[in-house]
């Protein structure tokens, strides 16, 4: 499958449910990134033919067809989204500009906005091209609208 790169894709995810929450319990939860991206990251390589890596390998997903094509994905929450490698994010850990540029290069992501969940937006962007826009990693709340294209 052909990867739809630099184009919004909007996607409704149907049938939440884990056991007698309710949907607002269920959309609180998804709305914190670190939750959210456990499933959405096996929703998009089963969505889109990619094979999904389990663990903390510094990508979440590659090409079956050639592993050396790699994604990340990221959420955009009422946070905005940090694009960052997880270990330069929090407290006490430190934003490196040079090694995330390195790494940024050699990756593309899969920036997915669960604001309105449970519709998604869905983007795939070259890292080349993500931090020549957001060379800081960061594309804040007010920007969601822009980077999507819904503007």
């Amino acid at each position: 499958m052909s990867i739809p790169f630099d184009q919004t894709i909007v996607k409704r995810i149907e049938n939440v449910a884990f056991g007698d929450l309710g949907p607002d319990v269920l959309k609180n939860i998804f709305g914190d990134g670190r939750i959210f991206s456990h499933f959405i990251e096996r929703v998009l390589a089963q969505d889109y033919g990619l094979t999904h890596v389990t663990g903390c390998k510094g990508h979440d997903i590659v090409d079956p067809s050639n592993p050396e094509i790699k994604y990340e994905q990221k959420t955009f929450t009422q946070n905005g989204c940090k694009f960052m490698p997880s270990n330069m994010i929090g407290q006490g850990r430190q934003f490196d500009k040079t090694v995330f540029h390195e790494k940024a290069r050699n990756l593309n992501y899969i920036i997915v906005s669960n604001v309105a969940f449970p519709e998604l937006k869905i983007r795939f962007v070259k890292g080349v091209d993500l931090i020549s826009q957001y060379p800081n990693g960061v594309i804040s709340m007010k920007q969601h609208d822009i980077f999507f294209g819904t503007v």
